[in-house]
């Protein structure tokens, strides 16, 4: 595949204050986009506003000019709940899908991502997501390997059923031995899989430097026999760093020790400075350019988040400092690195 010919990526882009003219303008071509379960009461029953909301702006991505990877709703995930103050577990299929494991849910699964793929239909591009980390309690709670793993075949079943073209994938939160081993489950004979997926943040999430994806993406490929797409990556632009994590058991559930005590325990040479974010996201898209087993990337991401959905505070490095642009838009070194990037690498 030809530099030109990969995926050119960038997560959460939203039509607001001009923000996709400034996407556009960047050399991006595709955004992911989530998208929520369908229905609030039964199979194939009431929408729900989100779904309806998520569907609108899927046509503006569209309209816009980009191709949309639209990221499928996997098991569920903790998050902060602003109402409650506290960080929750919620799944994402209700339990009128069925009982987790069971024939019935898997094929409530299949039926249900179908719909969604039909009901989007040819303004959603050739790419899905299915599910998101599910290597990691973070999204997959406490739900067993098999469930885990039957769940994301059963979304890729779905989205072929409907369309038999697509080129699904999903993505684990790190190589590890602990991500290959649930791959291994994933990605057995019968998948319905296009794409290996992996999400690493080098430097910040976890040891390493933006030269460790060469190794990564060869080691993937090597294992499982398939292009290897930089689902997320990036490299926070703030936060201190100590060198020593908490002990596990002072942490409250489903919060990561960067959020408990607002620290990197990992950093690259001059740590995370918008400078040194600059520098290694225009490293990485030179790797993703020029690796051959390599499909394409989507950065982590467009705009430093209002709160970090983790703890939702609005100051933690966890999540509120990944973006290329500021809250309120304003162009960080890294914009200009990415924009230079583009033009120079996938010509």
């Amino acid at each position: 595949m030809k530099p030109s010919e990969k995926i050119k990526g960038i997560v959460f882009a939203y039509n607001t204050s001009g923000e996709y003219d400034m996407v556009r303008n960047l050399g991006i071509e595709w955004l992911r986009y989530n998208v929520s379960f369908p229905w609030t009461d039964k199979m194939f029953g009431t929408l729900s506003k989100q779904y309806i909301e998520n569907k609108q702006e899927i046509a503006r991505i569209h309209q816009a000019g980009f191709k949309v990877m639209l990221s499928l709703p996997g098991l569920g995930g903790y998050i902060y709940d602003k109402d409650l103050d506290t960080t929750v577990y919620k799944d994402e299929y209700p339990e009128f899908v069925g009982i987790k494991g069971s024939e019935e849910y898997y094929e409530n699964v299949r039926r249900s991502m179908a719909f969604v793929v039909n009901d989007i239909g040819d303004i959603a591009g050739i790419y899905y997501q299915c599910g998101n980390e599910p290597d990691i309690e973070t999204f997959s709670g406490e739900y067993p390997d098999d469930v885990v793993a039957g769940t994301i075949r059963a979304i890729a079943d779905g989205v072929v059923r409907a369309r038999p073209d697509a080129r699904c994938g999903v993505n684990v939160s790190s190589y590890n031995e602990r991500a290959i081993q649930l791959s291994q489950l994933i990605y057995a004979d019968g998948h319905h899989f296009y794409y290996y997926g992996i999400d690493q943040y080098f430097g910040s999430w976890q040891a390493g430097t933006v030269e460790d994806w060469n190794r990564v993406i060869d080691a993937a490929y090597r294992q499982f026999g398939l292009p290897v797409l930089a689902n997320e990556w990036g490299y926070s632009s703030a936060g201190e760093y100590q060198k020593n994590e908490p002990d596990p058991s002072m942490l409250p559930k489903g919060i990561p020790a960067v959020c408990y005590l607002k620290k990197w325990f990992h950093q690259v040479s001059g740590g995370h400075t918008p400078e040194v974010q600059a520098e290694y996201l225009r490293r990485g898209l030179q790797i993703f350019a020029e690796n051959p087993r390599c499909i394409g990337s989507f950065i982590f991401c467009w705009r430093d988040a209002y709160h970090c959905y983790h703890c939702g505070a609005d100051d933690c490095p966890s999540e509120d400092f990944w973006g290329i642009v500021t809250k309120d838009l304003k162009p960080k070194p890294a914009f200009y690195a990415v924009k230079e990037a583009l033009q120079k690498y996938y010509r």
